[in-house]
């Protein structure tokens, strides 16, 4: 597990610096706001595009040779990280936080 946590930090920064000049790491995904969508929904949308993928990956071979269902599991993975680190720069709340606050105003 380690070594692929490792793996995909090492893509990570490589794709990093293919999609931004190494000034602002979510410089991509807020382009989309030029189009109205949130930075939020934005990544979500790459998320999905994964999960589509893998789903298809998994009943047949990846056309692209150098893309394979690990390779899109890695991204996946990536993009929930990026995900996270949006939203924890925006303050805000956790999932672990959100469940706890709706646990304390149900018990």
């Amino acid at each position: 597990m380690a070594e692929l946590y490792a793996a995909n930090v090492e893509i990570s920064r490589k794709k990093n610096s293919d999609y931004t000049n190494g000034d602002d790491a979510f410089k991509n995904f807020k382009l989309s706001a030029m189009l109205g969508i949130p930075v939020e929904q934005a990544i979500l949308v790459r998320m999905s595009d994964k999960l589509s993928r893998i789903a298809t990956l998994l009943h047949q071979d990846a056309q692209v040779a150098d893309e394979a269902i690990g390779d899109t599991l890695s991204d996946l993975a990536n993009y929930a990280v990026i995900l996270r680190m949006y939203l924890e720069t925006q303050n805000r709340p956790s999932w672990a936080e959100i469940t706890d606050e709706l646990g304390e105003s149900v018990g």
